[in-house]
């Protein structure tokens, strides 16, 4: 049996790796950071709040974003794929084919 010192340790330090571990999993890549620097303050700034929710990464958020802008005007189920530097989205139809939907690179705004 460990004595409760040692069990003390034990639980600090594993508090603090999976803390450390939170904090290196919440910190934008550096695509992510480039894929931020190229929004407008405001848009960054709800990015990045939503994106320190438990869970949720930068790219993360700004999929989501852009899929819900996305359905406003087509049918689309999920995106295919993604191209921030083009400000171009691939998207899957609900009814069947895929469509490419550009977007504003400042404002996420569906073209």
């Amino acid at each position: 049996m460990i004595g409760k010192r040692t069990a003390l340790m034990l639980l600090a330090s594993g508090t603090l790796a999976t803390t450390a571990a939170r904090a290196q999993h919440m910190k934008a890549t550096t695509l992510e950071q480039a894929e931020l620097a190229g929004l407008t303050a405001a848009k960054r700034t709800e990015v990045e709040q939503r994106a320190s929710q438990p869970g949720q990464t930068v790219y993360e958020v700004l999929t989501t974003m852009l899929l819900n802008g996305i359905k406003n005007k087509h049918q689309a189920s999920r995106i295919v794929a993604l191209d921030f530097n083009r400000g171009i989205a691939v998207v899957e139809l609900q009814a069947g084919g895929m469509t490419s939907v550009n977007f504003d690179l400042t404002t996420l705004a569906i073209k």
